[in-house]
């Protein structure tokens, strides 16, 4: 059964996210009003806990209404407030409301001056910071994780777009920090580059369900020689392929999100992430296959979900920066063989 939450999000996008909004926000337009009705119904709050004002569901749960913004192709900043709100309770910093965006924060330089900490350097290809009232990342000053809560109206903004025309913007930082936009992280919460991947990895699956199924129902409408085209053996044999990578897609996600603030989170969100990748290759070309030249078509919506899915496979570390994660803790790992390393990270939670 799905959780009341989940319900709510698949109502509130299946009336509003239309083809028309995906293309007037490719175009620069921030579907204001929406962004209005989430906050309204409380969604950007589902992974803060509730004793920091949240919904006190199962994170899993939570983060389960990251797949359904990538089903619905939804042109907003959801899956990134759930995670910087999350990462700010995590460091018992004020919830500021209203729309937020994460970023790697690697690059960044903390000092401090005088009893002021100063930030500078880049952030690149920041998802939706245009939109955003501010920047959640993670750097580095003393040797300690600190959170940084950017205000996005200080900072200069050189605007850019992903392949499907979303805001990834690159930001320049030379601002020095007041008490409320920065404090030390009190533990570990998986890194943003992490979070960020885990959360596309379940935006892809979502994305790559309705993938399928436009591609099922095209095939079953489409004829071609007196026959609907579902019916030729090479359409049925992309049809089963895609289905099996969306459901393998799937799985190594809902893994990663279970285990979201545990030990075992370094290993699966690098399984996730890589799998999401190699998935979205396969599925993006086969669906492009099926529909032929109508799906390259501006009026057609498939392409908002394949540009979507590949330009995702690019954020938050690639498949192959993913895999070489898992090799190095494959290599660096205790166990005598690959198969007990695979099951006891699984069972207990080694992290990579």
């Amino acid at each position: 059964m799905e959780s009341m939450i989940h319900d709510m999000a698949e109502r509130l996008f299946r009336d509003h996210v239309t083809h028309r909004m995906r293309e007037d926000a490719a175009s620069g337009q921030c579907p204001e009003a929406l962004w209005t009705q989430i906050e309204e119904a409380g969604l950007t709050m589902a992974l803060v806990p509730e004793d920091a004002g949240g919904f006190g569901v199962p994170p899993a749960e939570a983060l389960g209404l990251v797949r359904i913004v990538g089903a619905h192709g939804l042109p907003l900043p959801l899956a990134e407030t759930l995670i910087a709100n999350a990462v700010l309770a995590a460091a018992n910093m004020a919830l500021p409301g209203g729309r937020l965006t994460i970023a790697e924060g690697e690059a960044l330089r903390l000092e401090r001056r005088g009893k002021k900490i100063h930030a500078s350097g880049h952030l690149t290809l920041v998802p939706f910071a245009r939109w955003a009232n501010r920047i959640v990342t993670i750097g580095v000053l003393d040797g300690v994780d600190h959170v940084l809560s950017l205000p996005v109206k200080d900072l200069i903004v050189d605007p850019a777009q992903d392949f499907a025309g979303m805001p990834r913007d690159d930001i320049e930082l030379d601002y020095t920090l007041t008490e409320t936009d920065v404090t030390p992280l009190p533990r570990p919460v998986g890194g943003m580059r992490g979070l960020g991947a885990l959360i596309r990895s379940l935006a892809t699956t979502g994305a790559m369900e309705t993938i399928l199924k436009m591609s099922v129902q095209y095939a079953n409408d489409r004829v071609q020689f007196g026959r609907p085209i579902g019916r030729f053996q090479a359409i049925q044999h992309n049809l089963a392929t895609m289905a099996g990578e969306t459901a393998a897609s799937r799985t190594a996600a809902e893994m990663a999100a279970g285990s979201y603030d545990t030990p075992a989170f370094a290993l699966a969100v690098a399984a996730a992430k890589a799998r999401a990748g190699e998935a979205a290759e396969k599925v993006g070309a086969l669906a492009h296959q099926i529909h032929g030249a109508i799906g390259y078509t501006q009026e057609h919506a498939l392409h908002h979900f394949t540009k979507r899915i590949w330009g995702w496979r690019d954020e938050f570390g690639t498949e192959l920066d993913w895999t070489r994660e898992l090799g190095r803790a494959a290599l660096s790992s205790p166990h005598d063989t690959f198969w007990h390393f695979i099951t006891d990270s699984a069972a207990k939670g080694t992290q990579a």
